[in-house]
């Protein structure tokens, strides 16, 4: 089945999206506003499996887009689906609406629609204030991939700034690697099988609402969002002859800021938030800059140095691997027809001596064509004594010195083809 359950669980948004689909197909004038991207991902990793997974793996995605504007270009409609099959992993083989959404633009304000996502937030490393939509995370280890998120939203935009508001009617469970698949916990999680703490369960009506501005070369959001979290916590279901872990979705108030500024060839930047809901309210942020250096050895090549500190102020209590760390990057641009460009970067904890290393590249083939380039190392932490008479529980809390121990076996390279139609 396409789309498994908890992925796509609103039968009003799957009728949405029938609807649109059809709509585009009876009609040849609205199919001229088609495109797709087509690729074909193989990723091959250094050793097996920590739970005996293949070292290879091939999977191939399918991303239709689709964008009509109307009554003069004040009204438009946006589709964009995706799917995947992966060789192993079933929960990888997945789909989604990304995009299936009515926007209207009126004199300073806009409305939109339907199925959308949304971006906050300006670092590299980590996109704290990021938090409308739900993560993809059989996707990409780095949480970088969205799912689509049901709303309604409402801007307007004046001389003084922009107020952004959405409605929220729908949660949009996070996807898990399976039992085959990697980057998975010790225990799989049970991401069918979500709970809530809100007894309206996912259908919890959410709200967020972000303010943002430029100053002279200042640029600024201030956000605040309630409803239900899209990070999880997990509990053991209590069951040793079939141990999993359920994830728990509480309710959270999270307000957060994004900022950066320009001075020269300095682009100074700042994330982070206070969140209520986990027990004791707690802040997380990431700080840094990106310092470009233009046309090195008098050629149109750029490299950019970037550095952030990631801090947390539970301190080893945090669930994240990031709580007071740094990340070290380089990236290097080419600016090239082909749009050459590639990113290396190492998050760093000083305390427990875990890194990891990270490399991501790109260059367009040709007018239709594109080639990724993709792979990430995790190394050192102090060992973690797994064995099949480890307690049930140490599987769930990992040391805090071991957070990435898990994943120690799961260095990969990943190239990945792409067609654009």
């Amino acid at each position: 089945m396409l789309f498994k359950k908890g992925q796509f669980q609103n039968a009003n948004l799957s009728a949405y999206t029938i609807i649109l689909s059809s709509l585009l197909l009876s009609s040849p004038s609205l199919a001229n506003g088609l495109e797709a991207e087509v690729g074909i991902e193989g990723r091959y990793f250094f050793d097996d499996g920590l739970f005996g997974q293949e070292k290879e793996n091939l999977s191939v995605r399918v991303q239709p887009e689709y964008d009509h504007s109307f009554e003069n270009g004040d009204d438009s409609i946006e589709l964009v689906l995706f799917a995947r099959w992966d060789q192993h992993d079933d929960e990888r083989t997945h789909g989604d609406v990304r995009e299936a959404s009515w926007t209207h633009v009126g004199d300073g304000w806009e409305t939109k629609v339907g199925v959308s996502k949304v971006f906050w937030g300006v670092t590299e490393s980590q996109h704290l204030v990021d938090i409308v939509n739900q993560t993809d995370l059989v996707e990409s280890p780095d949480g970088e991939d969205k799912l689509g998120q049901p709303m309604a939203s409402f801007s307007v935009e004046e001389s003084w700034g922009t107020v952004d508001l959405f409605l929220l009617p729908f949660h949009r469970a996070r996807t898990f690697p399976g039992e085959d698949g990697r980057f998975r916990t010790p225990i799989v999680i049970d991401g069918e099988n979500a709970q809530y703490t809100s007894g309206a369960g996912e259908n919890r009506v959410d709200g967020a609402i972000r303010y943002s501005h430029y100053i002279d070369d200042l640029e600024f959001g201030l956000s605040h969002f309630s409803g239900t979290s899209r990070d999880p916590l997990l509990a053991f279901n209590g069951n040793p002859l079939d141990p999993k872990l359920i994830p728990i979705y509480t309710v959270i108030d999270q307000t957060g800021l994004d900022a950066q500024y320009i001075y020269e060839s300095w682009l100074l930047k700042f994330e982070g938030y206070s969140r209520s809901g986990y027990g004791d309210r707690y802040s997380t942020a990431v700080t840094g800059f990106e310092y470009t250096q233009v046309g090195i050895f008098d050629s149109n090549s750029d490299i950019g140095w970037v550095v952030e500190y990631l801090f947390d102020d539970r301190g080893e209590a945090a669930e994240t691997f990031l709580e007071q760390d740094l990340f070290l990057g380089i990236r290097w641009t080419l600016n090239d027809a082909n749009s050459t460009d590639a990113l290396l970067g190492v998050f760093w904890d000083p305390e427990s001596e875990e890194k990891i290393v990270s490399i991501e590249a790109n260059r367009r083939i040709g007018q239709d064509w594109k080639l990724s380039v993709e792979g990430r190392a995790f190394l050192a932490g102090e060992h973690y004594d797994f064995n099949p008479g480890t307690p049930l529980i140490s599987l769930v809390v990992p040391y805090p010195n071991s957070k990435t121990y898990f994943f120690q076996d799961d260095d990969f390279v990943q190239i990945e083809l792409t067609r654009y139609f």
